[in-house]
């Protein structure tokens, strides 16, 4: 009940959490009557009855809205027999407490059975919805409807298999309704997580803060009080006194905590800057010829199986500067310093002694200009190199320089793809920064304009009529003040639906579009014909609100200008993409190559709807003839915000 008073204290004008309230309170209240009505007191057993025949109907009817208000058709079949089922238990209930039944008998035999079907049925339907969603959505919404059917399995199963059917149908023994209804806590629980999750209520900024603090605040007081009455013994009022001092002490630590917090934040980020510079410099050694060492060893395996040689090695000069990339064998022992001394004057073939054991090195030229070195040891059997082996060994050498080459260009490439892309991202992140602020800027505006104006201005409304109503005001004066409020009222309420789509964040896109219809069909005199068809997919609230607005700006478009008396609306979903069409049947228009020549006409609507469809990664294509009509084509990826966290 405290999750859904609190629920709907955060966002009282949301028919989801509205939804939520009654259901959380209906469970609630089921829960608290189950030990009442096991005693048998007759009152808590018959409200008992009442909340527990219509808790089915009320678990559907939230579910309609949530997580989409999608639902298959069956699914509003269901909640209509539930609600008839419930209408029945109650009624033939208290009408046999009318005329003195057997009142307990009648409950056994024929209310709990019926209850119990009716719960199942409504468990049922719910499953089975949420599994046909899982076949057309994203992960991320699989993963929510996974964590949905869980709960409810985890909340409601424990309940029907442990008390109610085999205590209430098949007359076995059966676990007291009382105790096994402790597994439903789960339900809220999973409720809370998914409307968190979906932005409709978020639980975790007050839970967090203060959850901690109340959890040690309550355990201290426990211990305390539990040690208190062990050695001392006191009064209630003395008890009193001392628990609120400790509460005072205990407030008091926890403002010194948030005092001292500056200094602890300070030496936490003094250890994360060397954290990070750590992790740029091992990003750095990483990207520096990460390519050329894979290379380098690939090169020098292929040298000890074509050749018997007793080492290879290679070096590559990287920014100019040589550098041992790989080495093997005999090279081992050495360091490229040392190695340098006796090619680095060398651009070709060469032939050289250390310690008495001969080396061959092979320089790597770049367009005619020294990159590099190969340099082997001589055979493990002392012998001289044959011609076969020369050429095999000149063939490497031909292709370890292609190869090097490559990998070098491949390097810099990577480099500036990297460069390219960082600030691609950037400037597609500070487009959606963009877009959202832009939305949260009129989501607050709207709400401002709803919350505080809108109904000051509906109190000085009320505040006048009842001036007029006692007589101390001119009825003239009156009848001019009101209909000046009137007006401004309802221009606020229409720039508020302006402003922020709030329908579309409650009740999801499907809604929003056929209430559109009604609206425009009234106002213009135009027949407007939706097909809608998501296959149960969940569109996430950002992409619905702004499919809505471009929508509304189309048909507003079309009714302005094609002079058409019918407009046909359709949303398909498909592969993963939100295919959208308006169509008229006007007069049309000549497409010009570029949208932006529309805006010599002053003819903005298609620019602004072009721009928006581009920040969300859609594509707009324009079908018109004279006298034929237009069609105006959009589609949208669906996923779009799991594309852009991945």
């Amino acid at each position: 009940m405290l999750i859904g008073i609190y629920s709907y204290l955060q966002k009282p004008y949301s028919i989801v959490v509205q939804h939520f309230l009654v259901l959380m309170f209906i469970i609630g209240l089921a829960i608290a009557l189950s030990k009442p009505s096991s005693l048998n007191i007759s009152l808590a057993r018959e409200i008992e009855i009442i909340t527990v025949s219509f808790a089915p109907y009320v678990l559907i009817k939230f579910f309609e809205y949530f997580p989409s208000s999608t639902k298959p058709k069956f699914f509003r079949q269901v909640r209509i027999v539930t609600l008839f089922i419930a209408i029945v238990i109650t009624l033939v209930y208290f009408g046999t407490s009318i005329t003195n039944i057997n009142n307990i008998v009648f409950v056994d035999k024929i209310v709990r059975p019926s209850i119990i079907m009716n719960m199942v049925l409504a468990l049922l339907s719910c499953i089975v919805t949420f599994y046909l969603h899982l076949k057309s959505n994203s992960n991320k919404i699989k993963n929510q409807i996974y964590i949905l059917i869980g709960g409810l399995i985890i909340s409601f199963a424990p309940v029907l298999i442990l008390s109610l059917i085999p205590g209430g149908i098949l007359s076995l023994p059966s676990i007291p309704f009382s105790y096994s209804l402790n597994s439903i806590i789960a339900f809220p629980i999973t409720l809370s997580y998914l409307l968190t999750k979906q932005e409709i209520i978020d639980f975790r900024e007050n839970f967090q803060k203060i959850s901690f603090k109340l959890l040690v605040m309550i355990l201290c007081l426990t211990v305390f009080n539990l040690l208190l009455s062990m050695f001392y013994s006191i009064n209630l009022k003395s008890a009193i006194l001392i628990n609120t001092l400790l509460i005072c002490t205990l407030i008091v630590y926890d403002l010194i905590q948030k005092g001292l917090e500056p200094l602890k934040m300070r030496k936490w980020y003094l250890k994360n800057q060397e954290i990070q510079k750590q992790k740029l410099l091992i990003l750095q050694q990483l990207m520096n010829g990460k390519h050329l060492e894979y290379c380098a060893k690939l090169i020098t395996d292929l040298i000890h199986k074509m050749l018997d040689v007793n080492g290879a090695c290679i070096i590559w000069r990287n920014n100019n500067i040589p550098v041992l990339l790989h080495k093997t064998g005999v090279f081992l022992h050495f360091d490229s310093t040392e190695l340098m001394t006796y090619v680095d004057k060398y651009y070709e073939f060469i032939k050289f002694n250390i310690n008495e054991k001969n080396f061959f090195s092979y320089p790597l030229n770049v367009e005619n200009a020294n990159m590099g070195w190969i340099i082997i040891g001589e055979k493990n059997n002392a012998a001289a190199m044959g011609k076969e082996e020369i050429k095999l060994m000149e063939k490497i050498q031909s292709d370890a320089t292609e190869l090097f080459a490559s990998a070098k260009s491949l390097q810099q490439i990577e480099k500036e793809l990297k460069k390219t892309m960082e600030e691609s991202l950037a400037y597609d992140q500070f487009n959606l920064l963009l877009l959202n602020e832009q939305e949260e800027e009129k989501r607050k505006l709207s709400l401002f304009l709803h919350d505080d104006v809108l109904q000051n201005l509906i109190l000085l409304l009320n505040k006048i009529e009842l001036l007029n109503k006692d007589g101390k005001m001119d009825k003239r004066i009156h009848e001019e003040i009101k209909e000046s409020l009137q007006s401004s009222i309802f221009e606020i309420r229409e720039m508020c639906h302006e402003l922020y789509p709030v329908m579309v964040e409650d009740l999801g896109l499907e809604p929003s579009l056929y209430a559109l219809k009604r609206k425009f069909q009234t106002n213009y005199n135009v027949t407007i014909e939706i097909d809608y068809n998501t296959n149960l997919k969940v569109i996430p609230t950002f992409i619905s609100i702004h499919v809505f607005r471009i929508i509304k700006e189309l048909i507003y478009n079309a009714i302005k200008h094609s002079q058409s008396k019918t407009i046909v609306v359709s949303i398909v979903e498909m592969n993963g993409f939100l295919n959208i069409k308006v169509k008229d049947h006007g007069i049309g228009f000549k497409v010009p190559n570029r949208l932006a020549e529309l805006s010599e006409k002053h003819h903005l609507g298609l620019i602004t709807i072009q721009r928006r469809i581009n920040q969300l990664k859609g594509t707009l294509d324009i079908q018109s003839e004279q006298e034929i009509g237009t069609c105006i084509s959009i589609t949208l990826p669906m996923d779009w915000d799991d594309t852009n966290e991945n």
